[in-house]
This record gives structure tokens, sequence and C-alpha cells, in this order.
């Protein structure tokens, strides 16, 4: 994301799993990651989460004003897991998501909105290169167990001896088992007066093929993205359209669709990175070692209709540890 989230002409690693899996054929050595932890928070989330530590939620009067303190605000925290293995043409891993998003309403009659999805699975891709390796295609099967929720609680409830098994049994369980196609094709390479090798290639992701609809939990969306990305040894310029036939349901709006990135590799240890995600600037910064990796990024999350109504800013730490 510190890339503004423009990945599907980009994928050369693991991660080419879940954004185009025709990536795989860039994978540029064998490497297995025991370790792959990644947590992020909103920025209003870390002084609410923090608060929430200091509430006595069994007392309604304290609830209450804990609630309204934070009305109009969207509060998010995530949490992922991803240990895995990947070689030129092959990934497999496991994976472990929570996201829970919450916000209160009402301030004579303080409530509490939650969404929260939880996901655990496994994926395996492979892809293979024709034309000369101009021309990349890949597939990833994924599985799936998800436990969504999506409430809103009153006072009353929240205040209540049991409310914590109220959210476990409100919690809607799913399976599913989903097919992700992916094309790369590369147009060449121009090389510069000074010397410099440019590298263009488009891609194009369709995810969630088959296999979309979660049983009881939140369903996931198919959708078609697509992606052109240009490189030099150090320099990485990406855009990506995500979701090209309006498959989610929320709006159409153009800006929320586009994601741009730029990416600085120096000495091949350190990365700058920057970018727009849906209208908003990203940055992110990792350092890049044989056996860890370390990655600072802040991005927003559009919550609103369209870009530019509510935004949400995100800060996310990631560490991987593999050999």
């Amino acid at each position: 994301m510190g890339m503004g989230g423009a990945f599907v002409a980009v994928s050369n690693d693991a991660n080419a799993l879940f954004y185009n899996p025709a990536g795989l054929t860039d994978v540029p050595d064998q490497k297995t990651t025991l370790l792959s932890l990644e947590m992020e928070v909103s920025e209003d989330g870390v002084s609410a989460f923090k608060d929430a530590l200091d509430v006595n939620f069994d007392d309604p009067s304290e609830t209450a004003d804990f609630l309204r303190d934070y009305i109009g605000e969207n509060n998010h925290a995530g949490l992922a897991v991803f240990p895995h293995f990947e070689k030129p043409n092959f990934a497999f891993g496991v994976f472990g998501i929570a996201r829970t998003d919450f916000a209160a309403h009402d301030y004579q009659f303080p409530k509490l909105e939650i969404q929260s999805v939880n996901d655990a699975g496994a994926a395996v891709g492979f892809a293979r290169s024709f034309l000369e390796d101009s021309l990349s295609l890949g597939a990833t099967g994924k599985l799936v167990m998800r436990k969504s929720l999506n409430r809103v609680y009153t006072l009353p409830e929240i205040v209540m001896d049991d409310f914590k098994d109220k959210l476990t049994d409100d919690a809607e369980d799913g399976f599913g088992a989903l097919l992700d196609l992916g094309a790369l094709y590369r147009l060449g390479e121009i090389t510069t007066g000074g010397g410099t090798r440019i590298k263009t290639q488009v891609g194009l992701s369709v995810s969630n093929l088959i296999g979309s609809s979660m049983g009881d939990a939140e369903d996931l969306t198919e959708h078609v993205d697509v992606g052109i990305a240009m490189k030099t040894e150090q320099i990485t310029l990406a855009l990506d359209y995500i979701d090209i036939f309006n498959n989610f349901d929320q709006d159409s709006d153009i800006p929320k669709r586009i994601n741009l990135g730029a990416e600085y590799v120096y000495n091949k240890k350190y990365a700058l990175r920057a970018g727009l995600h849906q209208g908003y600037p990203t940055y992110g910064f990792g350092l890049l070692g044989d056996k860890v990796q370390l990655d600072l990024l802040t991005y927003v999350e559009e919550i609103g209709t369209y870009s530019g109504q509510e935004r949400n800013r995100r800060y996310a730490f990631r560490c991987a540890f593999g050999f």
C-alpha cells in the first residue's frame, strides 16, 4: 500500500497470489517465509483503543460517555499473518486476516456499529510464460473460512454481562473455494541514451472468479483489475484501475478505483515508496534484508461514497523473516 496499492502489473513475489498470479513468473529465487506479520490501525483508532482499556463497559454511564466521545469517527484495526513458500512460477501460503471497524452513532441514545471480517485459509498458485517470455499466465486457488459481523448494538446490549458471547453468536460463518486468474504482457525494453533500460508491462487480474459466495458470512466480490508498470533496476512506476466492470456495489466513483505508485530502491537494501490510493497520498519505507524485511507505510481508505468525502488515514507495520 505504500505504492498506493498499484500491484497488478508489478507482482513479483508470493503476494502475486492475491494481486495477479501471472506475476509468479517474475519471482527471482526460492524463499521460505516463516513469519510474515502485518498490523494496521487508523489515525483515530489509536486513541480509541487506548481509551477503551480504561472504560468499565459494565457501567452504562461510563460506556455512554466513551461512545459519545467518538461519534462520527470510524475506527479501524487490522492484523494479518501470511507464512509462505515461493519459487519461480509457484507459491503456496496459509493466511489469517482480522479486520474490524467500529463507529458510534446517536448522541442521545448511543449505539455502536461493528463491522468485522476474519479470514483463515490457504492459497496456491502457478504461472508459466509463453511467446518467448513476453506473455505470462497464472492461476491461484484459495480456500477461505470466513467469520463476519455487521451489526449495530444499543447501550443496554453493550453493558450486558454476556455481550462478548453475543458478539460471538451474532457472527456469521462461511466457507469458499475460489479461483483467481491473471495475465502479464511485456511490451518490450527501451534503452535510454544514458544506458538505463526501461521495461514496460501490462497486467490483468480476475479475482474471485468462482466461489465468491461465502454462505452466511459476507460474500467476496468478483472483480477485474488492470494495470501498467514501467521498471528500471532501481525505479518502478505503476498505475492500476480496480474493478473495471463496477462489481463493487457501494458506488461507481472513478477516482476511488485508481491506484498510482512509485518505488525507488537504493543499494538493493532500502526502498522508498509513494503513491495515490483512492485519490489520497500514500507513503512507505522498507528495509530489504536477505532474511528479514521491515516495512512502514501509511495510506487513506475512502469510506464515503466518493473520493474526498470521508477519509480514514491508516498506519501499518509489516515484518517478515525467512530464508
